[in-house]
């Protein structure tokens, strides 16, 4: 049997800077190779060790330069890579008898704290450009409601409570959606009555979907097929702009969620078996890549899943046009369906619940199930004026109604079309 002792020395092989061995060994020994490790001791089948121990060296391996541009960063920006691969947060929450939050170091957020990022956000929307913030101020001008209290919480928490990263992002997220929707919608929530026939066949696809398990942190995970990419003619979307609204839209329903907020969410990246039909839509990933950091939602960790070298370059070209921030937390998994479902459980996620067979097709009732209470949902709470349409207002919850009326609404809507 293996112990941590000996595995640390293994590792300590792979690396020079000694901080650079502190931090991968907590990464992946103490935190992300636990799972791994307590497997290999509850198995006796010596060639599941093997690979098991593979498995943990090679991440090791692939993690040396990404830790010498770790150890460059300040200690706090460290502890919050640290905090978003593991999910140590949510895992160390601590709650009130009444439901509230207390003390949870990163998460606490005292009235006076709030009060004062409030104020500073609106100082540092005044310091943008006024180029940089033309949408921002536009929504403003047409409803304070709707970019109300809650709603600039949102980009707060979606920044740590940097206030000045949270205008940044609070204007992309105006000219983003001004651009995708148009000024009519810019300032009430984008419901699936505002999407459009190809728009609608791309979100029922499931190319991308939010699991109904969390994973080790206690976060939602969001699933995405094939870096959504078109396997067949049009079977993720037909226009760009479809994917990219359908992104955007299930983004926003997710960004309601307190947990979402305060804990951020953990992307996988299934691209397994099956190449694209007309080859990558480069432009498609670097709009995605945009949205990433408009959207007021925090993404914790990328896990791009990959079984051949095609998928290899294409993910790798997608990491050059990704950020800083989301390349410290990027994470490639290589290996066939078993592989791959066993490293993503090292890493806390519930592979069990990824919405694909064994033969890596893709699964989702589940996801049209999802849409149909949404559109429930939406439809319940059409009679609110316009204004008063930001979700983060509201606390109409979807698991309210009735499953039978669920499941016919998903058979005859065609929000719930299985497409393709």
């Amino acid at each position: 049997m293996i112990s941590s002792t000996q595995l640390q020395l293994l590792l300590n092989d792979y690396f020079i800077e000694p901080n650079s061995v502190k931090w991968a060994l907590d990464c992946f020994v103490k935190s992300h190779a636990r799972l791994l490790l307590h497997m290999f001791i509850m198995s006796a089948a010596s060639s599941i060790t093997e690979k098991l121990i593979n498995n943990i060296l090679e991440w090791a391996t692939e993690l040396k330069h990404t830790a010498k541009e770790f150890v460059r960063l300040p200690s706090s920006e460290q502890a919050q890579i640290w905090n978003d691969l593991t999910g140590d947060e949510g895992r160390r929450r601590q709650f009130g008898t009444d439901g509230k939050e207390y003390f949870t170091k990163g998460l606490y957020e005292p009235d006076d704290m709030v009060e004062k990022a409030l104020k500073d956000l609106d100082d540092e929307i005044e310091k943008l450009p006024s180029e940089q913030k033309r949408a921002l101020e536009m929504a403003l001008k047409m409803s304070n409601d709707y970019v109300g209290y809650n709603f600039r919480l949102k980009f707060l928490r979606a920044e740590k409570f940097d206030a000045r990263l949270a205008a940044m992002r609070m204007a992309l997220y105006f000219e983003e959606k001004l651009e995708l929707f148009g000024e009519e919608r810019l300032v009430r929530e984008i419901l699936q009555s505002d999407l459009d026939e190809d728009d609608m066949a791309s979100l029922s696809s499931g190319y991308i979907q939010v699991l109904n398990a969390l994973d080790l942190g206690e976060r939602k995970v969001i699933f995405y097929y094939k870096a959504l990419s078109n396997i067949d003619d049009f079977d993720c979307y037909k226009h760009r702009e479809n994917i990219l609204r359908s992104f955007w839209y299930v983004m926003n329903v997710i960004s309601v969620s307190e947990d979402v907020q305060k804990l951020g969410v953990v992307n996988v990246v299934y691209n397994l078996g099956g190449m694209p039909h007309s080859g990558i839509d480069y432009e498609k990933s670097r709009r995605l890549a945009k949205l990433f950091k408009a959207i007021p939602v925090r993404f914790c960790s990328f896990y791009p899943c990959i079984d051949t070298k095609f998928w290899s370059v294409v993910v790798e070209t997608f990491s050059v046009i990704i950020n800083k921030y989301l390349l410290m937390r990027f994470k490639i998994i290589k290996g066939d369906h078993e592989e791959v479902m066993l490293k993503l459980k090292a890493v806390g996620i519930p592979s069990d619940a990824l919405p694909v067979t064994d033969d890596s097709n893709l699964l989702k009732d589940d996801h049209l199930k999802w849409l149909a209470k949404l559109k429930m949902v939406e439809e319940a709470e059409a009679w609110e004026p316009p204004s008063k349409r930001s979700r983060s207002e509201r606390k109409l919850e979807i698991e309210d109604f009735d499953p039978e009326s669920i499941s016919s609404l998903c058979k005859n809507s065609f929000s719930c079309y299985t497409v393709g």
